[in-house]
């Protein structure tokens, strides 16, 4: 046990307080039996040789009747040993008939115990939040943090850096802050300790969720887990609107940047969801055709845009994404856009008369048409 738990400074707050409302002189010595806080300031810096002598023998109580014979300086009273996870680290004594003061020491010792008890907890967890605010600046901001330091900060705060984990972007509802949002949050029942997360300098929570996967499938395992881990921290938040949004789940520290800009894109592309969670697997393909040089677009799908009539390229993504999200059904895509299905069908058979190829029956001309459809907005 560190010692400096039991510093003069606390000590005499400690006995500054209770002098308000006792009368008795308490003296609280270190564990080379020197006083460092007393009632008496006169006696402070002194040696205490029975706390040095209570110290050495590991005795539970060190009892000075009162007496002629009693050494010079020295007075009747009680000492105790202070002990915090089976060490003594200092006495506490009070001056007195022993009879009389015992139980007042004995009272005075396990308030001293107990504030050292809750200053070491303290202590613990400021150091804890230290290195998790320094693992979470590595794993977003540092490029160059060696992945053995990584690992290492993680191994401490008890991550385990192969463990499946998503990054979760939230925006709290209206007049709650990022600070107060992630407080709540993190008492949440779905929240664990194997979850990495922070409030972000722009307002938002991210959380690294763990994840498990059982004998279900993996990404419908992965969007069942947010979403209930939304859900609980909606109810945690109050029920007030909690935007969210969701990057790929990583197993490798390396990887967590890049997953934290996946979820701050969808934030950006998506800044009113109309649903709980916003995937990233939802929209991947628009996702990458974000990433892809811009030159390099150009160079792919130029041609065809200048091409395509500025009305087919209207309708264009709106018609992909109900093929795409309906499994090439034409009735179905048509009822997600609202429209006959004739008024669809005939959309089709124009983009295929166009294209020269049909995106109903072939995956490739779906593939390009949907690809073609992101670079008119990246264009726009």
């Amino acid at each position: 046990m560190e010692s400096s738990l039991l510093d003069a400074g606390s000590a005499a707050a400690f006995l500054k307080k209770l002098g308000e409302h006792l009368d008795y002189n308490i003296n609280i010595m270190d564990r080379d039996g020197v006083i460092i806080a007393s009632r008496d300031p006169s006696r402070i810096g002194n040696y205490h040789d029975a706390a040095q002598r209570l110290v050495a023998t590991g005795a539970a109580e060190e009892r000075v009747e009162p007496g002629a014979n009693l050494p010079a300086g020295m007075k009747p009273g009680v000492n105790l040993p202070i002990v915090h996870r089976g060490e003594t680290i200092g006495v506490v004594g009070v001056t007195g008939s022993p009879s009389e003061v015992g139980p007042l020491a004995y009272a005075i010792k396990t308030s001293v115990e107990s504030m050292i008890e809750l200053e070491a907890y303290k202590d613990k967890a400021f150091r804890r939040q230290d290195r998790k605010n320094l693992l979470i600046n590595f794993l977003l901001y540092e490029d160059d943090a060696p992945r053995s330091a990584v690992e290492a900060l993680a191994d401490k705060l008890g991550y385990h850096p192969t463990l499946p984990r998503a990054p979760l972007l939230l925006l709290p509802p209206k007049g709650i802050e990022a600070a107060e949002a992630l407080l709540r949050i993190k008492g949440s029942p779905l929240h664990g300790m194997d979850d990495i997360s922070c409030a972000t300098p722009e307002g938002h929570v991210l959380v690294f969720k763990a994840l498990r996967f059982d004998e279900g499938g993996i990404v419908s395992g992965y969007e069942s887990r947010l979403e209930a881990y939304v859900e609980a921290a909606t109810a945690a938040l109050g029920g007030g609107r909690l935007r969210a949004w969701a990057g790929a789940f990583q197993l490798d520290f390396g990887r967590y940047r890049g997953a934290y800009r996946q979820a701050h894109w969808l934030a950006e592309r998506f800044p009113e969801p109309a649903v709980p969670i916003v995937f990233l697997y939802d929209h991947l393909l628009e996702f990458l055709a974000s990433r892809i040089p811009r030159a390099e677009l150009v160079a792919a799908l130029d041609g065809i845009a200048a091409l395509l009539p500025q009305e087919a390229a209207r309708n264009l993504r709106s018609s992909i994404d109900a093929l795409s999200d309906s499994a090439l059904n034409g009735k179905e895509a048509a009822a997600r856009l609202g429209v006959h299905r004739n008024t669809f069908s005939a959309r089709m058979e124009r983009l295929a008369r166009l294209l020269g190829r049909d995106p109903r029956r072939d995956p490739r001309a779906l593939d390009l048409l949907s690809l073609l459809s992101r670079y008119y907005d990246l264009r726009a």
